[in-house]
């Protein structure tokens, strides 16, 4: 009996060592099949100021795990954006300015407007290449059916369609029947989606938590598969009404917006353990950024910080157009790295594409810019040295490397609240010397002549927006 139970006993250790073996070669095939092209994981921070989180010297609460991630990539000291939501979420998925697609202004809510259904998005690209592709989160890219998220590529979504400031009962002449909660939805693939909830106040503080654990979920899911993946994860914070979940709510000391920068830090963490913990980190591209820069009309506590630069977003000045941005490839990305190179939020498309083994569509203008050698450190400067921005159907600015060529000038504070300027000549401004763009150079000594450079960039585009599929939205304002 004694050697029969000892037997049995090095049975269950020889079978338990078999199920643990099993279990990590396991992991080991999954990670080897998946290894062929990366897994693609975008989180996108909401209304975001260059200043707020710890790696771009943001100091009102502790970021520990996103100021972590810049450190395990390149940490882009000068990533460019559009001026609000939209036109930014378009040239992230597109690759082409948002004056092409019609969405270079706000798509409000209840309207037609969004991303053109003819346009190409990143996740119908990387679908095409065998990907299977998720958004969890904030859309903002319209809302009637054929621009919705599960007819532009991704197989999944989960979130909500256009902006996400809920309907509030204590605005004076509120009534539930006329000023209704916006739905939060589910979709398959070119499927009618469903409403799983209503985006309440009392749910704007909890959706932020809800979308990470589906990030979770599917992560664990398609990391039993033996295809890559491209999960968008578009958060809500630190946009207003700032509202921390419970777990948060007066954790920083320092107001809502610290609060919800540490749940924002808290919930990046979530999805990078999770990837660590399915085997995926080697293989994976982690791109953390924010979609524009901060709001500074609300209450002290309901506002970001822009850090050196001036404006928020609404505006071309370069805190609504300069954010946080960073991208981590173990392995493949020397880790460590601050580029001061000019980096914008359009150049994901092909860059990602390119990695994935996507072919790039070649019928249409793409203004995005393949940054990969640059990325992997085959070369040592970014592709690229300008950038452009259309805003509201006008012609809003111009970037050469250091200067800012500034056509349409907003308030520098509560730019979305009042009209701009439209100035008859560029004002000329040089970011090094002076990042809060407080003196015009135009009519100086020597600096007339950059005037060439503005009026050039600016003709060669405006030739483009004439070419075939040049642009889908209406007349521009130059």
């Amino acid at each position: 009996m004694i050697v029969e139970k000892s037997y049995r006993t090095l049975g269950g250790t020889l079978l338990a060592a078999g199920i643990i073996l099993a279990g990590l070669l396991n992991v080991s095939t999954r990670a080897e099949a998946q290894s062929a092209r990366p897994n693609i994981v975008v989180m996108m921070a909401d209304n975001l100021g260059y200043g707020d989180v710890g790696a771009y010297g943001g100091s009102r609460a502790p970021t520990p795990r996103i100021d972590a991630l810049a450190r395990e990539g390149i940490q882009l000291a000068d990533f460019q954006v559009e001026p609000n939501c939209t036109p930014s979420r378009a040239a992230f998925l597109t690759g082409r300015l948002p004056i092409r697609s019609g969405t270079s202004g706000l798509a409000a809510p209840g309207t037609k407007t969004g991303l053109a259904p003819g346009e190409i998005t990143l996740a119908e690209l990387l679908r095409e290449a065998g990907y299977s592709t998720a958004l969890f989160g904030k859309w903002h890219l319209g809302e009637s059916l054929e621009r919705q998220p599960q007819f532009q590529g991704f197989d999944e979504f989960w979130g909500i369609l256009t902006l996400i400031t809920p309907a509030s009962a204590e605005i004076p002449g509120y009534h539930p029947k006329f000023i209704r909660h916006q739905d939060v939805l589910q979709a398959r693939r070119d499927q009618k989606p469903i409403i799983t909830g209503k985006l309440s106040m009392e749910y704007r503080a909890e959706i932020d938590r809800d979308m990470t654990i589906k990030a979770k979920d599917y992560i664990a899911a398609q990391a039993r598969t033996d295809k890559p993946f491209f999960l968008f994860v578009s958060f809500t914070n630190p946009h207003h009404p700032v509202l921390p979940h419970p777990d948060f709510k007066g954790k920083s000391g320092g107001g809502a917006y610290a609060d919800v920068l540490m749940e924002l830090d808290y919930n990046s963490g979530v999805i990078l353990d999770t990837i660590d913990k399915q085997g995926l980190r080697d293989n994976t591209i982690v791109v953390w950024i924010s979609d524009n820069g901060p709001t500074t009309y609300s209450e002290p506590d309901q506002n970001g910080d822009s850090g050196p630069w001036s404006g928020e977003l609404g505006s071309a000045w370069e805190g609504g157009l300069r954010t946080a941005g960073m991208i981590r490839w173990p392995e493949k990305i020397e880790s460590g790295r601050l580029s001061a190179d000019l980096f914008h939020i359009l150049d994901f498309f092909p860059t990602i594409a390119t990695f994935a083994q996507a072919t790039i569509p070649n019928d249409r203008p793409i203004d995005g810019l393949d940054q990969s050698d640059f990325l992997l450190g085959k070369q040592a400067t970014s592709n690229r040295d300008h950038t452009i921005v259309f805003y509201n159907q006008k012609l809003t600015a111009v970037r050469w490397h250091q200067y800012k060529f500034l056509k349409v000038a907003h308030e520098k504070e509560h730019s979305i609240l009042y009209p701009p300027t439209e100035l008859p000549l560029p004002q000329i401004f040089n970011l090094r010397m002076d990042p809060k763009e407080r003196h015009n150079l135009l009519g100086m000594k020597g600096y007339a002549p950059l005037l060439r450079q503005y009026y050039g960039l600016v003709g060669r585009y405006m030739q483009t927006l004439k070419a075939k599929n040049g642009r889908t939205g209406k007349k521009i304002r130059d």
